[in-house]
């Protein structure tokens, strides 16, 4: 007994949009440029570490304690840096994590294929759409950049509503804000645990975006390759 589709929302990064070439080919390239080489791959696996060992220390951003989102990027930032090699005594640590934050403020971004064709499909339709995003305070400034902000009824990053995926909490919020019951929505995201069993604790039918067949879980029932077929389901 299906109820029709009222609200559609969308996890951002990696489904929407992504880190051009990578985080590790990101920093590493800012880096390079103050006379640091630092390998890609090894700042991939120290940024994985570092980003881990962050979320347990201060939850959300450091919301909770007291830290502004710089504060918090700026500290996981010099772990990943020392931790991929570079000398934590090096006078440039600093400002080279400066830059690194700044960049990602306002550039650094690229739009998923078909995100921008899905989002002007999905308010063809006149769903109400919004962002769920286990993201900070820049969430808006990014997709404003990006020219995708006025596709999105509301956006919900995890520092605003004070809960990060998979917390029934951010889902319920989102239901809230978007007027819809969690029979009436859909919601769309790469991470299983974020973005399809998270959503389905609370009764929201979600849709796994796995970019290659191979790589879906076999317990998930929806997933779609293209995030155009989003459709489908809505």
């Amino acid at each position: 007994d299906m109820q029709p589709v009222k609200l559609v929302t969308l996890d951002v990064t990696n489904t929407v949009i992504r880190v051009v070439g990578g985080v590790g080919y990101q920093y590493s390239i800012i880096a390079k440029a103050r006379g640091i080489e630092l390998e890609p791959e090894v700042i991939n696996q120290a940024f994985r570490h570092a980003w881990k060992e962050q979320n347990k220390l201060y939850p959300i951003f450091g919301r909770r304690d007291g830290l502004t989102s710089r504060q918090w990027w700026d500290s996981l930032v010099k772990k990943t840096l020392t931790g991929s090699g570079m000398d934590p005594r090096d006078p440039d640590l600093g400002s080279i994590s400066l830059q690194i934050c700044t960049h990602f403020e306002t550039e650094g971004w690229m739009l998923i294929p078909q995100s921008v064709c899905v989002l002007q499909a999905l308010k063809a339709r006149n769903l109400t759409v919004g962002a769920v995003s286990n993201f900070d305070d820049t969430l808006e400034s990014v997709l404003k950049r990006m020219s995708l902000l006025p596709y999105f009824d509301f956006v919900l990053p995890a520092w605003k509503a004070g809960y990060a995926k998979p917390d029934p909490e951010i889902y319920h919020q989102a239901l809230d804000i978007g007027k819809a019951t969690a029979s009436e929505t859909v919601h769309v995201g790469d991470d299983l645990l974020n973005d399809y069993l998270g959503p389905r604790k609370v009764g929201i039918q979600s849709v796994l975006y796995c970019k290659d067949p191979s790589d879906v879980p076999t317990d998930v029932e929806c997933s779609i390759t293209n995030l155009i077929d989003i459709m489908k389901y809505v």
